[in-house]
This record gives C-alpha cells, sequence and structure tokens, in this order.
C-alpha cells in the first residue's frame, strides 16, 4: 500500500489485537477497487458493535486466516466490557 491516506484506516474505537497478525489484502470499505490492494492493516477488533458486524462479515467473505483468532478476542473483549458496566 502506497502512503496515501484512505478512507476509513484511522477509526477510533478499532483496537490492534496482534503486531504479528495483518488483515488479507482487500479495497473495500477503504478505497474503490483500482489500484493496489491494502495489504498493511494490522489484525483488529471495533469496539463499536455495527462497525463491529461489518467487519466479520468482510473477515468471513474474505476468508480471512485469522478469523477465529480476530472472534475469540472479539468475545472476550464483550465479556470484559460488559462486566465492567454491571459490577
Amino acid at each position: 500500500m502506497s502512503k496515501e491516506k484512505l478512507w476509513w484506516m484511522d477509526i477510533k474505537d478499532k483496537i490492534k489485537i496482534s503486531k504479528k497478525r495483518f488483515c488479507m489484502p482487500h479495497y473495500w470499505p477503504h478505497k474503490l477497487p483500482f489500484g493496489k490492494k491494502v495489504c498493511n492493516e494490522a489484525c483488529h477488533i471495533h469496539k463499536n458493535p455495527i462497525r463491529m458486524l461489518h467487519h466479520n462479515f468482510y473477515c468471513k467473505v474474505l476468508n480471512c486466516p485469522n478469523y477465529k483468532f480476530m472472534r475469540t478476542k472479539d468475545k472476550k473483549m464483550i465479556k470484559r466490557t460488559w462486566r465492567n458496566i454491571f459490577f
């Protein structure tokens, strides 16, 4: 990926979950399907449940090898969040 700024790359609710794992090369939702794909985005989850729903869908469609790892981390974060809200 070039150093140009792409759409929605600096989302504030994004939580990196691994330094060694990366998302599959992809265009959507950061850019239209022209040119080079985004290929250096660290594996991550989102705090926003709606954004995370879309993220799960795209990872599943892309057949990402980190999908199960990402879902496990997301479930742990959800449990921790609910525990902090109610206790």
